[in-house]
């Protein structure tokens, strides 16, 4: 007995439940970490708009699976597009993005947040328009906003984790070259570092673990884990280091809360992790008050 419930039904749930959990705590580490660069880059509002444009190219993808006899069989089949496929769309779309926004924002730095705003909503609508269209990917699309990843399958979750350790080293050695980029361009120019390389970089990173995201646990979640908390773990002990330590415990700590909560309230696991990220954050702050 465990916790006054039989073992054999503790291993029933993990067997059923292993991939969405393996991948959601693969998320918590690696998408706070993005997040918390677009945050320490003042570009925090990109952690909102990226994910609904990578869910645009996700909506595109589906609309577009007809034209592509080989990926419609495997969507009869199996009730979802190839990974590959998949993946394509919703990364391809979160690294063009971040091009746009970064070739705007240096044209007219008086509107970033304008500018980040008509995205979000373009990129809202034309996900909206696609999946109306789209004959095959409305419940997909449904299973995926709704963040039901108890669904994941091995494959799903093997792509989540080769991204995020992926990621996870590239932060790891290119960190303080992509701050240095962003605080100081000039001085890392004086030092010998390229700034489009850094660009390309960053583009390259957020890209692949928004787009990896959006396609396994869902937007919902993708959302949270980006933008919640980096806006939380502000408030504590000052430093680059204790800040990302706050992030990253904040994450985890919510997704290792949010499955029980989940499963005892029969809620969708990213609306479930949602908020509790956002209760905890909050309670976070206030206890820092």
């Amino acid at each position: 007995m465990m916790g006054g419930y039989p073992v054999s039904d503790f291993l029933f749930m993990w067997g059923l439940l292993r991939e969405g959990v393996i991948a959601s705590l693969a998320a918590a580490l690696v998408l706070p970490l993005v997040g918390a660069l677009l945050f320490v880059r003042r570009s925090a509002l990109l952690g909102i708009a990226v994910p609904q444009f990578s869910s645009a190219g996700l909506a595109l993808g589906l609309f577009l699976i007809p034209w592509f006899p080989e990926v419609q069989q495997e969507f009869l089949e199996h009730g979802h597009p190839p990974m590959l496929y998949s993946f394509a769309f919703a990364a391809g779309a979160a690294a063009l993005a971040l091009l746009a926004f970064s070739f705007l924002s240096s044209r007219f730095r008086k509107y970033n947040e304008a500018i980040t705003a008509v995205g979000f909503s373009l990129s809202l609508s034309a996900t909206v328009l696609l999946l109306t269209a789209s004959p095959s990917g409305s419940q997909l699309a449904d299973t995926l906003l709704r963040g039901e990843i108890i669904l994941l399958d091995v494959h799903g979750m093997i792509a989540l984790l080769v991204i995020s350790i992926l990621s996870l080293i590239c932060l790891f050695f290119i960190w303080r070259w992509l701050l240095l980029v962003a605080f100081d361009p000039e001085g890392a120019v004086a030092l010998g570092h390229s700034v489009l390389s850094a660009e390309r970089w960053q583009v390259l990173i957020v890209g692949a673990s928004v787009g990896v995201g959006v396609v396994t646990i869902g937007p919902m979640l993708v959302f949270a884990l980006l933008f919640l908390p980096p806006l939380f773990g502000v408030r504590g002990k000052p430093g680059l280091i204790p800040y990302l330590t706050r992030v990253v415990s904040l994450s985890l700590l919510s997704i290792m809360a949010s499955w029980p909560i989940s499963i005892i309230l029969d809620m969708p696991f990213g609306v479930s992790a949602s908020l509790t990220c956002f209760t905890f954050g909050l309670a976070w702050v206030l206890i820092k008050k």
